[in-house]
C-alpha cells in the first residue's frame, strides 16, 4: 500500500513516479497518482494551503505534457503567477 511519494532533492522525479503509478495499472488513475505526489505529502507535512486545485489555496500549478512515456514540464505557476 502506498499513500505518499515525496522528494526533497529531485522534484522532477515525482512526475515520473506519478506516470509509473498510472502505467502499472495497480488501481491508480491519473488524479489519484497526482494526489499521491501532491496532496498527500502536503497534508502529511501540515501544508494545508497547497496540494490540490481548490479555491483559496496557493495556486501552485505545473502544466505538463506526455512525451515518450514521461511527463515534461511546460509551464509553472507559483501563487497564481506564471514563473516558467
Amino acid at each position: 500500500m502506498l499513500d505518499i511519494l515525496s522528494s526533497d532533492y529531485y522534484p522532477a522525479s515525482l512526475l515520473q513516479a506519478a506516470r509509473i503509478l498510472v502505467d502499472q495499472d495497480e488501481g491508480y488513475d491519473l488524479p489519484k497518482a497526482v494526489a499521491t505526489v501532491s496532496l498527500a505529502p502536503a497534508q502529511a507535512a501540515g501544508l494545508h494551503d497547497r496540494g490540490e486545485i481548490r479555491e483559496g489555496l496557493r495556486a501552485d500549478l505545473v502544466r505538463v505534457r506526455s512525451y515518450k512515456k514521461q511527463f515534461v514540464v511546460n509551464q509553472v505557476w507559483r501563487t497564481g503567477q506564471r514563473v516558467f
